[in-house]
């Protein structure tokens, strides 16, 4: 029995670690942003929830004055070689960590419609010409770094004879817990592993503690 009552455990921790967190943006007249874990909604903006009324605040009982009195802060007097020591473990230990949990990080279903204008017909070619080159770098960008599928829909045109530059918008970007958790534990360790190895970044973390 007690075997029976591990094992279901352990298959519902497993599936909760694959559970997928989702950001959903979208963007028309409004924008939309919904984030939901599995299937459990966990934050929508604008809220759609009515805004409850604010008590007044009760003043708050004065103090006495020894309770007011705070005590001396410790002063912190690092050098150039302790924020460059600091600099360097930070570095050593959130790169490569950081990489990996960001091409984990997927984006699909993304569908961009923008119609360019401008106040006239060489302004607007001009934002054509400018979106195209930002949406091409920024496609490439986030193939590199992320996990990009394919694109649902692109469509970037031109109306000469409008001044305003409209777009609508549409992503969904997905993490699996897991791969939070990963990215924690890997994160400590390699701090752990490079103050230890460290002889800068320990006595730089000494003056701050």
């Amino acid at each position: 029995m007690g075997w029976i009552i591990a094992g279901i455990i352990f298959i519902i921790i497993l599936v909760l670690l694959l559970g997928r967190v989702q950001v959903t943006a979208d963007y028309s007249e409004d924008f939309i942003l919904k984030i939901k874990y599995m299937f459990f909604p966990i934050l929508t903006l604008p809220s759609t929830k009515p805004k409850k009324e604010k008590k007044p605040k009760k003043p708050k009982k004065e103090k006495a004055e020894d309770e007011k009195e705070k005590k001396p802060k410790k002063k912190i007097s690092l050098n150039l070689d302790d924020i460059l020591a600091l600099a360097k473990l930070a570095l050593n230990s959130i790169g490569k960590p950081l990489r990996k949990i960001l091409k984990r990080v997927e984006i699909s279903h993304l569908s961009l419609d923008i119609v360019c204008g401008g106040e006239d017909a060489a302004k607007a070619a001009i934002t054509y010409g400018a979106v195209n080159l930002a949406i091409g770098n920024l496609l490439g960008w986030f193939d590199t770094v992320f996990t990009l599928k394919p694109v649902d829909k692109l469509s970037v045109n031109v109306d000469f004879e409008s001044e305003e530059t409209t777009a609508d918008a549409y992503v969904e970007v997905k993490l699996t817990v897991a791969a939070v958790f990963a990215f924690a534990f890997t994160l400590i360790g390699r701090v752990i592993k490079n103050f230890i190895t460290g002889k800068g970044a320990r006595t730089a973390v000494k003056k701050l503690v």
